[in-house]
């Protein structure tokens, strides 16, 4: 078995450890390998519901913009759990080969646009007008790695999942 390094900082009011960095080698994650161990499906099982719990409670508490159509598939429950940090998905949008994707404005003026507006998906669903979210999403997917690209598979989710109308855009 093969390991990994993983590396956090102690959030301040984390007690004894607060403001600590820990370093531990761990299991390293093999997909094939981890669907197929024994309580796999029950691990799962329960950390999806304790993330749609903790959505049901941000949704009932009115807090983090959490709202009903995060709940209403599993993709959009994942995308919603999932953080991708912003700096994150800026260097996934700077690893795309764009020549791949059909725009139909300038070019230059689309790209320049996607590379502004796709990390800030990182916060918040309301980033893109709901015209755009469609298109977006389909240059994401051109764009996307033929493979597993887990952060392509955020931004499509978040793009074409259904928005409730208190777009902000919308109510300005």
């Amino acid at each position: 078995m093969s390991l990994s390094s993983i590396r956090f900082t102690v959030r301040k009011r984390g007690g004894a450890l607060g403001g600590q960095t820990i370093e531990q080698e761990v299991a390293a994650f093999d997909w094939g390998a981890f669907k197929n161990t024994a309580n796999a499906e029950a691990f799962v099982k329960k950390a999806y519901y304790a993330a749609a719990q903790k959505l049901a409670r941000e949704l009932a508490e009115g807090k983090n913009q959490t709202e009903i159509h995060h709940l209403q598939t599993m993709e959009s429950l994942i995308a919603r759990s999932l953080k991708f940090t912003r700096e994150e998905i800026n260097e996934w949008c700077e690893s795309r080969d764009w020549e791949r994707a059909k725009f139909t404005i300038e070019r230059e003026k689309a790209i320049r646009f996607l590379k502004e507006n796709l990390p800030s998906l990182s916060s918040s669903d309301f980033t893109f007008r709901e015209n755009l979210r469609e298109r977006a999403a389909e240059i994401v997917a051109e764009v996307a790695d033929l493979k597993a690209d887990p952060i392509a598979d955020f931004l499509f989710v978040k793009l074409s999942q259904e928005q409730k109308a208190n777009n902000i855009f919308d109510l300005l």
